[in-house]
């Protein structure tokens, strides 16, 4: 039973977004079919905003054999003073394979647009592999994914494409029967000035409320070494997220 949705992914988008994201935050994998998740937060940040703000979220899962096929999503409204300042969507369309026992390969694409950091979109296209470093079922878990990607890219009205190296390791940990915890660390270097790069980390607890309703509690971090000079824009964002998720 090692065959779990995506850990690493592609990307935790360099925006504020809910915490449904494409990584899998339960130890053990969704039962074979269909099943999904919605999510609601409210979020707090530093860095390119101190405002507060809403996002709405959601994701759906096939999983058949040793395949499992997402896609996540989500849009993000920042009010400022009570006018709408900005909006970010997300979205993430994810397969892997586990073809061999701790050995899976997947491909994804990801697309974001962030008006926070005049983003007008980023894409990204990529495969590689995920390695199981540890499980214990209904216990632990902890992945280690490595692959390529190409990424186009428009900020500041520059367009850029140019590949990226990934690398994600993600940990996931049954804490008690109705609380879990995710940690996880990202390194995209680009493979052309690896003085490029962009780092995300996240620590998440959630506490299941019902069966199906859980109260999600984070921390996001995210930095972008290279950013456009003299636009403003920073390099660190810091998200403080507090969100209901509803599985089905």
């Amino acid at each position: 039973m090692r065959r779990i949705i995506p850990l690493l992914v592609v990307m935790l988008p360099l925006a504020a977004h809910a915490m449904e994201t494409v990584y899998q935050d339960q130890v053990d994998p969704p039962a074979e079919g269909g099943s999904g998740q919605a999510e609601a937060a409210l979020d707090g940040r530093s860095g390119n905003s101190s405002d507060h703000e809403f996002t709405a979220g959601g994701r759906v899962d096939y999983r058949a054999h040793t395949t499992t096929m997402s896609i996540t999503g989500d849009y993000t409204r920042l009010n400022a003073n009570g006018i709408k300042a900005v909006d970010t969507g997300w979205a993430d369309a994810h397969y892997i394979d586990e073809f061999q026992h701790g050995l899976a390969a997947e491909a994804y694409m990801d697309y974001l647009q962030d008006d926070m950091r005049q983003l007008a979109n980023r894409t990204q296209v990529g495969a590689g592999a995920r390695f199981t470093l540890d499980y214990e079922h209904q216990e632990r878990a902890l992945y280690l994914s490595v692959d390529g990607l190409h990424e186009w890219q428009s900020q500041a009205n520059v367009s850029n494409d140019y590949w990226r190296a990934n690398t994600a390791i993600n940990y996931m940990r049954q804490i008690s029967p109705q609380a879990h915890i995710l940690a996880s660390l990202q390194y995209q270097p680009r493979l052309s000035q690896w003085s490029n790069y962009l780092i995300n980390d996240v620590l998440e607890l959630g506490v299941d409320i019902t069966s199906s309703l859980s109260l999600q509690l984070g921390l996001r971090h995210e930095y972008d070494n290279i950013v456009p000079t003299g636009m403003g824009i920073k390099h660190n964002d810091t998200v403080y997220e507090t969100a209901l998720r509803l599985r089905y």
